[in-house]
This record gives C-alpha cells, structure tokens and sequence, in this order.
C-alpha cells in the first residue's frame, strides 16, 4: 500500500516472473491504480520504450495516445510502487477520487 491509500496491482494473475519480464520490456500494461475500493488503468513505461511507442505511432502522422501513462526512470516493481507513492503524497492522484 503507497501513502495516502493508493496501490499499484498488476494484471489479473501477476506474479514475481512477470515484474521480470516488464523490466526487460519498459513496458507495464494491463496495471491498476487502486484506493480502496476504485481502480483505474495505468500503463508504466521506462523512457526508451515510451520513446519507441510514440515514434512508432507518430511515423506517417499517426497519434500516440494513452491515458493514465506514467514514466519512470528504470522500470522495476520496486520503482514503479515508489513512483505510484511519490505522486499520491504530492495529490497528482487525487483528481481521479473527485
């Protein structure tokens, strides 16, 4: 559990194996935001995958378009928990509670 009642839950059946495989791809897909209990989607890339995404989709004048993305530097279990703290302690969570 992150401050202020916020969590961050993989998908359905997530297990330890699979935090490893996200690490090798910067890429969480699938992932919850959760308080109490709500959920909301999240997706949480590392900088180089969310570069290539966005390179791939905009090539040609296509769109990149996700919502409820977030970045983090190296993309871990570990860092990801710690981000989802960091912004629920600042309030960037509490627009969706409204």
């Amino acid at each position: 559990m992150t401050q202020a009642g916020w969590r961050l839950e993989g998908p359905d059946g997530f297990d330890d194996a699979d935090w490893e495989l996200i690490e090798s791809r910067g890429l969480l897909m699938g992932g919850h935001l959760v308080h109490g209990e709500r959920r909301f989607p999240v997706i949480v890339y590392d900088p180089y995958r969310l570069t290539q995404d966005i390179e791939a989709e905009t090539n040609g004048g296509g769109i990149f378009y996700e919502a409820n993305v977030i970045a983090v530097q190296d993309l871990s279990r570990a860092t990801a928990e710690a981000t989802v703290s960091r912004l629920a302690a600042a309030g960037f969570l509490d627009w969706m509670l409204g």
